[in-house]
């Protein structure tokens, strides 16, 4: 047989092999209405490369198992898939536009970081302490015989004025995140009285009619290195009657 013809024959078994493993990949494979239990699918999820598995089962947890037709399905979100192929199809598109939503976010953040410096070297934020109080003390009352037993959460800050002259007035949103990106506590500080320069004052925060829940007291107990302080400040007025505001 000439090399030719052997090539040939070589050519042609790959071309039937690739169609074969075309049409062997299980991108009909209906998606199951109850995500809770993939086991129906696994086997056709096995026979997916990595990237498409990982883009189906993420296609997975974002629908929860919803199927909207496409007249009533978000134009940005649509969960309109109904086998493996169309969900890689629009896993990979929302992939794609949530990339340029990220970016986009990153440099509005960017800009917005910067427009705040001035601000934030005025007035700096420290998270002093996470307490859970009776509502007495968190009223900075002494408990009585009668004061009841359940505990309300109260976040201590410490606002320290870095700029060399005294301030007058201070606002703005200080928020703590956790290690995973989580909110965990946010506080509006609408702080007036002369703050000398250099100098620092605690500031209290919390809500006397909340009981602290699970999550406040899961909060309460984290440590404060897994914790991240989030300082917003929103106006910053001086003594002389100058003033630093934020962009709305």
């Amino acid at each position: 047989m000439e090399t030719s013809t052997r090539l040939l024959i070589v050519a042609g078994l790959l071309v039937a092999l690739g169609v074969y493993g075309a049409v062997r990949k299980p991108y009909g494979t209906l998606l199951p209405m109850d995500v809770a239990d993939l086991s129906d699918i696994q086997p056709q999820l096995d026979r997916l490369g990595a990237e498409e598995r990982d883009l189906v089962l993420g296609y997975l947890k974002r629908s929860n198992g919803d199927v909207l037709p496409p007249s009533l399905a978000d134009p940005d979100a649509p969960f309109t898939a109904r086998t493996f192929g169309e969900a890689i199809a629009l896993q990979r598109r929302f992939l794609r536009e949530q990339g340029v939503r990220d970016a986009e976010a990153a440099q509005r953040r960017i800009a917005r970081d910067a427009a705040l410096e001035p601000l934030r070297d005025a007035v700096g934020v420290r998270l002093l302490r996470r307490e859970l109080l009776t509502v007495a003390q968190a009223l900075g009352q002494p408990d009585q015989p009668t004061t009841r037993p359940e505990r309300v959460l109260v976040v201590t800050y410490r606002l320290v004025n870095g700029a060399g002259r005294d301030i007058a007035a201070v606002k703005g949103l200080v928020k703590v995140n956790d290690a995973q990106g989580a909110k965990r506590s946010e506080c509006w500080l609408d702080e007036t009285g002369t703050l000398e320069a250099f100098s620092g004052i605690e500031v209290r925060c919390g809500n006397a009619m909340r009981t602290a829940d699970p999550r406040d007291r899961e909060f309460a107990a984290l440590p404060a290195q897994d914790l991240v302080v989030d300082w917003e400040p929103a106006e910053v007025v001086f003594a002389d009657g100058a003033r630093l505001s934020a962009p709305r």
